[in-house]
């Protein structure tokens, strides 16, 4: 596969450009790092046809400047003195049509030899100003390339959309991180042996303040206007009653910079308070969507 996209960088008579040069020596880093069979597999899969994007479309940035080019130079175009539009069709079926027909025969024959160059078969439509002798391309993609364009924009639009929806607690949200476990004080009977919600926020905004992406308390995920709160003798968050003795506290972010900046409230909950606080490091925290 690398050599065959290879060959085809050099048959459009792109490998010379940076991002051509870039995406073959990335993939042939991937390659000599796989570690088995399956995994290149993948790359071949993944990366082989990323780097047969880049060269296409470096080859179609390419033909489109010849065409320029050609325009250019076009016989019946140095006689014009006004700024003059037409778009230019071409397929291997019909050869290159220009709607008005402004241009030279031999014009029309030199941007076929072009395409027909690449080898190709997608057919090609541009809209194409010309002004004192110099043409630019108005539309360069013919309407599959802008509809694949739109296309993209609006996956592209989906991801972000849904990264903001993991990011305000609207959406499940994993990842390394924290389960922390506040235990009531052993044998406590009274007000201050148990813990309550000033102590569980105290946890949540340090929590934030070492990093933390998102937080779940009790099993329900926090929101910028979820509040904790005691009522009576249990706690509510979102107002919803959570578990106690344990108090789970999930959160994703960096293990050790998270569990570092616990430091201090574990301490005086454990020297001042008496109570047990539980700090496990996890590869894979899985925070549960807001309910409300």
């Amino acid at each position: 596969m690398l050599e065959y996209n290879r060959r085809l960088s050099q048959e459009l008579g792109v490998k010379d450009r940076a991002s051509v040069k870039e995406a073959l020596a990335s993939f042939s880093y991937e390659i000599d790092m796989a570690q088995d069979s399956d995994e290149m597999a993948r790359l071949i899969f993944t990366h082989g046809r990323q780097v047969q994007e880049t060269i296409l479309r470096e080859w179609d940035a390419l033909l489109r400047e010849k065409i320029l080019l050609v325009i250019n130079q076009d016989k019946n175009l140095q006689k014009e003195t006004e700024k003059i539009q037409f778009t230019l069709r071409i397929t291997h079926a019909d050869g290159v049509i220009a709607d008005p027909p402004v241009l030279h025969e031999d014009t029309l024959q030199e941007i076929l030899d072009l395409f027909m160059e690449g080898g190709m078969a997608q057919e090609r439509v541009f809209r194409i100003e010309v002004e004192e002798s110099r043409s630019r391309m108005l539309v360069p993609y013919n309407p599959l390339d802008y509809i694949q364009a739109l296309s993209e924009e609006l996956d592209s639009l989906r991801v972000s959309m849904h990264e903001i929806r993991v990011a305000a607690g609207l959406a499940e949200m994993a990842g390394p991180g924290l389960v922390i476990r506040l235990y009531d004080a052993p044998d406590g009977y009274t007000a201050s042996d148990i813990i309550h919600d000033s102590d569980v926020r105290d946890v949540v905004n340090e929590l934030f303040a070492a990093g933390a992406k998102g937080v779940a308390v009790g099993g329900q995920r926090l929101i910028a206007t979820s509040p904790i709160r005691c009522v009576g003798p249990v706690i509510r968050v979102n107002q919803k009653e959570i578990p106690a003795d344990p108090v789970v506290i999930e959160a994703v972010g960096d293990p050790d910079v998270l569990a570092s900046g616990l430091d201090i409230i574990k301490f005086s909950l454990e020297f001042h308070r008496n109570f047990r606080v539980e700090i496990e490091k996890v590869d894979n925290v899985v925070l549960p969507y807001y309910r409300n």
